[in-house]
């Protein structure tokens, strides 16, 4: 089975809400709080080491059978920037929820770098994420 980096959209920076992990400094959300400063639209997005997946991302995730995520609730705000971008192609504030990265390195659909907090899918998972709209991440096979 084959593994893909992907490296989603960055359309915000984390907020003053997030918190890590003790023990994890800058790698492992206990809370994530993204602060929204641009929207392209894409269905999946990446503020590290945070990922947010649109509900209807995430609606089809969660019956899936994919492993190695959890959807979770998340913080959000829109930085004038954001606003801005959002009025520019005339959008509302997206339903954003938390994709958490739980997955088991190399066995999982979806899992982190062990390195730096890049998500990296199965073949299955990439396969079910090209019904979505990926146009702003960069997608590389890898070797776990």
């Amino acid at each position: 089975m084959g593994f893909y980096r992907i490296q989603p959209a960055v359309d915000g920076s984390l907020g003053s809400l997030a918190a890590f992990e003790p023990g994890f400094p800058n790698r492992k959300l206990l809370t994530f709080h993204m602060e929204l400063e641009d929207w392209q639209g894409n269905d999946l997005i990446n503020t590290s080491p945070g990922f947010a997946a649109t509900r209807r991302l995430a609606d089809s995730l969660s019956t899936s059978g994919l492993t190695g995520f959890q959807l979770k609730d998340m913080y959000l705000s829109v930085s004038v920037e954001g606003t801005d971008a959002l009025r520019r192609i005339d959008s509302q504030i997206p339903d954003l929820v938390w994709l958490d990265i739980i997955g088991e390195y190399g066995v999982a659909d979806f899992f982190l770098n062990h390195d730096v907090p890049e998500l990296i899918v199965s073949e299955r998972a990439l396969e079910f994420l090209h019904g979505f709209d990926l146009s702003g991440a960069d997608i590389v096979t890898v070797t776990p």
